[in-house]
């Protein structure tokens, strides 16, 4: 008998709802978000089930888990859920909402990417926090310095502008909150830079990667977060698909004699777009072929900003096509690629001390029993 089972994901537990159609039969259940709790969910679960659970939280290591167990394991869109979704909302409700959406054929699935690319997602989204981190610390530094009258850095490093005895006139509050922003700006850089390392480690010898760093306004970053995205290139039908993934396609209202077209929709993944424009504005800035002359000709149909994006979206067209063809841009520019590339070899030759720097930042835990004898045996 074939049984359909939905799993609401929770932070400490999972709702587990089943219904066999043959029988009517429906069943609730709850286990931990634990292994124990996984254990006693596998137990249960059988080659006749079919499995659908959210895209929220550790959903992606429930679906790897259960894939080798049951007959099929479908993954959710939980914003086309919400969509479809009533005013009632209970852990029993939205189970049975899911059971029978999948018995029907009608669950709005997301692609669940292999895990090369959700290591690089995480690091990626990650490094975008601590960008964000960065960018609120030189933001704090630069408002004292502007409430003192004194001179702002152009590149937000405040300790090229001030010396220590330039900091000890300022008001003591001020050299509390611009000590520590520094201090804390350094220690986020570090961490910047190991994130980085990490990604150049993960995607450095991917062949799409290096193809996608021979366009113009792509650095590894900006490679690596068009690569993580898009994952299978061939999961695409065409370029439409694309920019409606990064939400770059026009939003559109059409009804009867109405047609309008309007801004971006912006529902796609936002590093991926915010990414995409960065390198559109160097490449229209520093480009001297095809990408400067496309833009140029946008920014007098369009203005400069909705050319910058125009452009953004034509580099997502152009890195896909780049990622399914495996040939790298056709307009390449030798020099500047094989400073990319130098550049990405000499990050992948540095060593990544990752255990040294486990061991300094979570030192062995000491036993209870022999802290204590450790505590004993100081003299008084």
């Amino acid at each position: 008998m074939t049984r359909y089972v939905g799993v609401d994901v929770h932070k400490s537990y999972l709702h587990v709802g089943e219904w066999v159609p043959e029988t009517g039969e429906r069943r609730h259940w709850q286990v931990s978000n634990r292994p124990e709790g996984w254990a006693e969910l596998l137990q249960r679960l059988d080659g006749s089930c079919h499995v659908v659970l959210e895209a929220t939280g550790n959903a992606f290591e429930l679906h790897d888990l259960l894939q080798a167990q049951v007959a099929e394991v479908v993954v959710a869109n939980p914003l086309e859920l919400r969509r479809l979704g009533a005013g009632r909302h209970t852990d029993r409700v939205d189970v049975d909402r899911l059971v029978g959406m999948l018995a029907l054929g009608v669950v709005p699935k997301v692609w669940v990417a292999p895990q090369p690319y959700r290591g690089v997602r995480r690091l990626l989204r990650f490094r975008e926090r601590l960008v964000s981190q960065r960018r609120t610390l030189v933001n704090q530094a630069k408002a004292v310095l502007r409430r003192q009258g004194l001179a702002l850095p152009t590149e937000g490093d405040v300790r090229r502008v001030l010396s220590s005895r330039e900091v000890e006139r300022l008001p003591a509050e001020e050299q509390v909150i611009l000590t520590c922003a520094v201090q804390q700006l350094a220690q986020v850089e570090a961490a910047i830079a190991a994130v980085e390392g990490a990604i150049a480690q993960q995607v450095g010898h991917e062949r799409g990667v290096r193809r996608l760093l021979t366009i113009p306004g792509v650095g590894l970053v900006t490679a690596a977060v068009i690569w993580a995205a898009l994952g299978d290139p061939r999961r695409f039908r065409g370029p439409k698909q694309v920019a409606r993934y990064a939400g770059l396609d026009p939003q559109v209202e059409q009804s009867g004699e109405r047609d309008r077209r309007g801004p971006i929709s912006r529902q796609g993944k936002g590093l991926l777009r915010t990414v995409l424009v960065e390198a559109a504005q160097v490449a229209a800035r520093h480009d001297t072929g095809y990408l400067r002359a496309f833009y140029l000709r946008k920014a007098k149909q369009l203005g400069q900003k909705r050319a910058v994006v125009a452009l953004a979206r034509k580099l997502l067209i152009v890195a896909w096509r780049i990622l399914c063809t495996g040939r790298p841009y056709r307009a390449l520019k030798p020099a500047l690629c094989r400073r990319k590339l130098e550049g990405l070899r000499q990050r992948l030759r540095r060593p990544q001390p990752w255990a040294e720097l486990v061991r300094e930042v979570f030192p062995p835990v000491v036993p209870r029993r022999a802290r204590s004898r450790e505590i004993e045996s100081v003299p008084a």
